[in-house]
């Protein structure tokens, strides 16, 4: 089994299917863009390329992926 820093260390990086680890997939996605602002058209590809239902993100998911955007970059 897992570790409890393994099990971390996976949602870090989005691959575990929990909110958090979504949020972060789709983080890391919208991380690799060259583009400075982050459009919506640019959002909803993000999450569809991850697996990710935009329309299910709340305002909540939405501070939580801006703050995971500002740590990874």
């Amino acid at each position: 089994m897992f570790k409890d820093w393994q099990l971390a260390m996976m949602e870090d990086y989005g691959l575990m299917d929990t909110n958090t680890g979504l949020i972060n997939r789709v983080a890391r996605t919208l991380a690799e863009s060259p583009n400075d602002t982050i459009d919506t058209a640019e959002f909803r590809r993000a999450c569809i390329s991850c697996g990710v239902d935009p329309d299910s993100f709340t305002q909540k998911d939405l501070d939580q992926l801006q703050h995971k955007l500002n740590e990874i970059s």
